[in-house]
């Protein structure tokens, strides 16, 4: 077992004790203190921390020590004073504490406009209602931030933040627990480890990073950045530009107002409804994308790409994997290898380069250029009406056609020719693999 691991696990057990074990000795300490501005500061361990608004001009402390043995409880000392620089209170423990129990919990009420800072250890922390700047640092315990007109900061590990309805910034960092935000009127930044993060109704902004836990973003006003690892990713109602990066996280994306720049691995990403440009970058996962309101780029590889309603052109380089378009506004180009690519109701030229792989096209009114090339595979094109110049050949195969064509020369391995009044071209070139043109 690791030295980290025996610290915490050594921590914990210290927490255990001192905060569950039989408290057979109790002291109240209750203090008034006039404030005439600065900053509450609270520095606690082994207790629970509760801020609220009071009278104006007073700080009103209400803390309780409890012991399991009386003489540790007269050992234990708050210090509370006041000063130029505002108002503090101390929990101060004597050193090598063995065999004992302890803890001490606060209930402050201060002016609502004074700023707080409240630093705690093994125990929760409740801070609400109040129109200032709220600082808290936290370790083995939860935090709960509610109702704040001010910017928010909170610091913790190995317990959950929940910070709601924030009229202003809000900074959060934690590890081993949780990050739960919602009705932030300001910028949002988070970062957390081996812990889930909720994130929903954020008025600017949003700065997000994560690994190890899952990522949720609904309802933001502004841009969103996020990273996540080894977990997933879901996101919805994003106010403008959309990125995110992750390493084995599946994305799943909706109702972006923003251009789209999604990138993860070993996990597929599907993604609808972006209000703009879209690059999605993945590896050994499948990719989706509808609803695309610009062009699309997709850079994959082991995994299929699926695309629909794409009000723009498509640029799609697959590896080791088919590929499916339907409903593209533009151009499509297509590359991949050991996968078929079908695409149709494309409205623009269309060029596919494949390897390994069959070929399907349903060619779209009007006319645009066609190239398509392959290798093991076969190809299938369906024409609209209209004029079209063929050139058609292959090896170790067969080309054929069901539309008439003139001037056409042909072999049993080429054929060229023109449909209606020619124009646009149609140039097709495989090998081991048979060619078929058809009409639509």
């Amino acid at each position: 077992m690791s030295p980290i691991r025996n610290l915490f696990l050594a921590a914990m057990l210290l927490c255990a004790a001192a905060l569950h074990a039989d408290h057979r000795y109790e002291r109240p300490v209750d203090k008034t203190l006039r404030f005439t501005g600065g900053r509450v500061t609270i520095d606690n361990a082994f207790g629970a921390v509760n801020v609220h608004p009071g009278d104006a001009g007073e700080v009103e402390v209400h803390a309780v020590v409890r012991a399991s043995s009386e003489s540790l409880l007269n050992a234990i000392r708050i210090d509370i004073g006041s000063s130029a620089a505002g108002v503090t209170m101390k929990t101060d423990f004597p050193e090598n504490i063995r065999n004992a129990s302890f803890s001490v919990s606060y209930d402050v009420a201060v002016p609502v406009s004074a700023p707080v800072t409240v630093k705690n250890r093994f125990g929760s922390t409740d801070v609400v209602d109040l129109h200032a700047a709220v600082d808290v640092s936290s370790r083995q315990g939860s935090v709960s931030v509610h109702d704040i007109v001010g910017p928010v900061s909170v610091n913790n590990a190995f317990g959950s933040i929940e910070v709601q309805d924030v009229r202003g910034e809000v900074t959060l960092r934690n590890a081993n627990g949780s990050i739960d935000v919602s009705g932030v009127q300001g910028t949002a930044d988070i970062g957390n480890r081996f812990g889930s993060v909720q994130a929903s109704d954020i008025g600017r902004a949003l700065t997000l990073k994560n690994s190890n836990g899952s990522v949720e973003v609904h309802d933001t006003r502004g841009p969103a950045i996020i990273e996540n690892a080894f977990a997933n990713v879901v996101i919805s109602d994003i106010g403008g530009p959309l990125s995110v990066t992750a390493q084995n996280s599946k994305i799943t994306a909706s109702d972006v107002r923003g251009p789209a720049n999604v990138k993860t691995t070993f996990a597929p990403i599907e993604i609808t409804n972006v209000h703009g440009p879209a690059i999605l970058s993945g590896s050994n996962g499948n990719i989706s994308a509808s609803e695309i309101h610009g062009p699309l780029t997709v850079d994959n590889s082991f995994g299929l790409v699926q695309a629909s309603e794409i009000h723009g052109s498509a640029d799609i380089d697959n590896q080791n994997g088919g590929v499916t378009l339907k409903g593209i506004g533009g151009s499509a180009k297509v590359r991949t290898s050991f996968g078929s690519a079908f695409l149709k109701e494309v409205r623009g030229p269309i060029q596919v380069e494949n390897q390994n792989g069959a070929i399907g096209v349903t060619v779209s009114a009007p006319c645009h250029d066609v190239r398509l090339r392959t290798s093991f595979g076969a190809i299938k094109v369906e024409l609209p009406p209209g004029g079209y110049e063929v050139n058609a050949r292959t090896s170790f195969g067969s080309v054929t056609s069901e539309i008439p064509l003139t001037g056409s020369h042909a072999t049993s391995e080429s054929l060229t020719g023109t449909t209606g009044n020619g124009g646009c071209k149609v140039d097709l070139t495989d090998s081991n693999g048979n060619i078929t043109i058809e009409k639509q």
